[in-house]
């Protein structure tokens, strides 16, 4: 065949399929189809699809079909405005089949797009409508598919907005790879890029409802990504079983990216590693088989694994969670709150959810010396209950450091009581603890139970043995008053308060076996003003004891031994004295506590009672002790046992002084005028009767009280308290 022959032909066939695509482009009407494809998407998705202008056909050997201005509406019922605004679609569409007036689009290029993701607007099988699209056919079998400067936002539903610009996402035929589609994405987060990588199957394919495969995988700036599976509908985006695994070198940076925080302003973090299948079986959205990891040992190390059977409503938890820091304070500064000086803390435990409570079962904690065991929920309505029990439990540990001292010259801090807390709060807790160690004082065998509702705190049950005796108490707290109210019992029994002495590093005292009563009630919102409110008891006795004879701190409160060293003759001789008895009894109203010889101590060759007040409105103390002599020591009331010493002062400050005879007349008899305070009189008790009392403890005792509501003529019970 000449050339010129060819050339001829190959003109006529360029001529034809040129007048036939013309015929074919004049025969669709493009207007028309702008309808039909909306229709065709209503019908697919229940939404409205809306060009801005006119389709265009652009002729060439690749025909191409361009559109501006598109936008596609959220479902019925959500947010105003569309959920996707595109500026620009171009779509090339197969040239034989255009000829025969059917559009298959085979490359499609999306200028511009702007998707804003949220309350579920993702899923476009929602609302599908039953009308049916006609028209000229549409079929896409897509081989490549690229997407140019989109910006997509995720707005949750506390109103948090994530935005992430992908600049660059294309898909394309891999060589030789049959169907599979090369696929590759470029974008950032909060200015800092990332790129994901990878195959997915045939679009076209995806697109009729076949399954699609994912394979891809993501890096960041110190973070790698990967998502291995197959998405069952594209459509609907339901189907979903994938492998997914993440890590990154500082969870700060990945925060910031994903819109939390401020990046490393918050501090460094340390890394995080997951690995999860993440799959919709049932319609609901689940991870199975998870293995988190975060953080690092100095700050915040938590490590998590089991399953969540609904992602979205966060329920059908099932997991084993451990956290430890070496300080609780450290999260601080993401927090942004003032928690406690703590640790080092480790925890873990059992944690699911079940009939809209969590739940929290096989605790182990460790916080500074202490341990925790148990379990925990958190009901309806935020009731928490929990059962606890532990080897060894100090207080200490929990509350962080202790409040520094006043700096007024107090000893009663204005440490503000948490009432805000007690009202807001529903709470059940039982304890046991085989030692619970409070202000220093370690009980044995401890059991506590609290409950904390409506704002009122009460603690029925509070007992274990101390120092080989026993404790029970109570406490009730009632703060819906705005001067909250306050009720205290507690009752020591047969404790060893030499043991108690030697524990606090003391020798003070060996023996002493006794107890401890007290009754309070008062109001306030610090420990001050419950303290200057105070009414009620307080009863200290002790039996035999020894006391060592030396000079003690008064700071100390080694008060026995103070009286004693004072004023016992024997004393500057011996070492120790023998001590049968000691007795404080003090009455409280509105924060003046009263004693009327309710301060005694029955001691080798010498009975020592004592009168005073202390004020706790403002710490002021006068206190006056007396001396009387045993008979047949040849001692009498002249030269050292003729004065009356006073402690003055203040509790932060105490003095001590020896007043003259006269004064321990008035300061023996305090009667009803110190509910006043102070140590205006209206009585006085003669000298030589309270120098007639063969029993001081006995009358401290009973101080004010009928002698039968002492145990009566005989002693009874005191006479057994202190083998006199």
């Amino acid at each position: 065949m000449r050339l010129s022959l060819a050339v001829k032909i190959v003109a006529a066939v360029a001529v034809a399929v040129t007048v036939a695509l013309i015929a074919a482009t004049k025969a669709i009407d493009f207007e028309r189809y702008k309808g039909y494809i909306a229709d065709l998407v209503e019908a697919e998705t229940g939404r409205k699809l809306t060009f801005g202008g006119p389709v265009k056909l652009r002729l060439g050997l690749v025909p191409s079909l361009i559109a501006d201005n598109i936008t596609l509406s959220n479902p019925a019922g959500g947010a105003p405005g569309p959920m996707i605004r595109i500026q620009r679609v171009e779509a090339e569409v197969a040239l034989p089949a255009l000829l025969r007036k059917e559009i298959l689009i085979q490359r499609l290029i999306v200028s511009s797009p702007e998707i804003i993701l949220e309350n579920g607007n993702w899923n476009l099988d929602s609302g599908r409508a039953d009308k049916q699209a006609s028209g000229t056919p549409t079929r896409f079998d897509l081989r490549e598919l690229k997407i140019k400067n989109a910006k997509v936002s995720w707005r949750g539903t506390d109103g948090r907005q994530t935005l992430v610009a992908v600049h660059k996402l294309v898909l394309l035929p891999e060589q030789g790879a049959g169907t599979g589609l090369g696929v590759n994405v470029v974008g950032d987060s909060q200015g800092r890029t990332f790129e994901f990588t990878g195959k997915v199957g045939n679009l076209g394919a995806a697109l009729a409802g076949k399954p699609w495969p994912v394979s891809l995988k993501g890096a960041g700036t110190g973070t790698i990504v990967s998502v291995d599976g197959t998405i069952g509908t594209l459509n609907s985006f339901t189907g979903l079983d994938f492998k997914v695994s993440f890590q990154t070198d500082e969870l700060s940076d990945f925060l910031y990216m994903a819109g939390y925080g401020n990046g490393r302003g918050n501090g460094l973090l340390g890394p995080m590693r997951l690995a999860a299948r993440l799959h919709d079986t049932g319609g609901v959205l689940a991870l199975d088989d998870m293995d988190v990891s975060a953080g690092k040992r100095d700050f915040m190390f938590v490590s998590l694994k089991g399953a969540v059977k609904n992602v979205v409503a966060l329920a059908g938890i099932d997991v084993v969670v451990q956290a430890e820091t070496e300080n609780l304070a450290h999260l601080d500064r993401v927090l942004n709150g003032e928690l406690p000086t703590l640790g080092p803390v480790r925890v873990s435990a059992a944690l699911r959810d079940a009939k809209g409570a969590w739940l929290a079962s096989d605790i182990k904690a460790h916080v500074g010396g202490s341990d925790l065991a148990g379990e925990a929920g958190l009901h309806a309505g935020g009731r928490l209950t929990a059962n606890l029990t532990s080897a060894h439990l100090d207080v200490a540990d929990f509350v962080g450091k202790s409040a520094p001292a006043p700096a007024d010259g107090r000893v009663i801090p204005a440490l503000a009581l948490p009432l805000e807390s007690l009202r807001g709060q529903d709470v059940d807790l039982a304890l046991r603890a085989e030692k619970l160690v409070l202000s220093g004082l370690a009980l044995s065998g401890a059991a506590m139970e609290a409950r904390l509702k409506g704002g009122v705190l009460s603690v029925p049950v509070l007992k274990g043995g101390l120092a080989g005796g026993t404790v029970n108490g109570a406490m009730t707290v009632d703060a819906r008053p705005a001067q909250p109210l306050a009720d205290l019992r507690l009752d020591l029994a047969e404790v060893d308060f030499g043991k108690l002495n030697r524990e606090a590093g003391s020798d003070l005292l060996t023996g002493g076996v006794g107890g401890l009563k007290l009754a309070l009630k008062s109001r306030g919102g610090d420990l001050r003003t419950l303290a200057a409110n105070a009414n009620g008891s307080a009863v200290l006795s002790l039996g035999p004891g020894r006391v060592h004879n030396r000079a003690f701190s008064l700071a100390g409160g080694d008060l026995i031994s103070v009286i004693l060293s004072a004023l016992n003759p024997l004393a500057q001789s011996r070492e120790t004295t023998e001590m049968a008895c000691a007795v404080a009894h003090f009455r409280l109203k509105d924060g003046v506590a009263v004693t009327d010889k309710g301060l005694a101590v029955q001691a080798d060759g010498i009975d020592v009672v004592g009168a005073g007040t202390i004020d706790l409105r403002n710490e002021a103390l006068d206190l006056g002790f007396t001396p009387r002599a045993k008979e047949g020591l040849g001692l009498s009331l002249g030269g050292q046992m003729s004065g009356l010493t006073r402690l003055r002062g203040t509790l932060a400050a105490p003095s001590l002084s020896v007043d003259e005879m006269g004064a321990a007349r008035a300061a023996l008899s305090v009667g009803a005028a110190t509910a006043t305070a102070g140590l205006s009189l209206l009585g006085e008790l003669l000298l030589d009767k309270v120098m007639a009392d063969t029993n001081p403890c006995r009358t401290a005792l009973a101080m004010g009280s009928h002698p039968s509501e002492a145990g009566g003529k005989g002693g009874g019970f005191l006479e057994g308290l202190f083998g006199r």
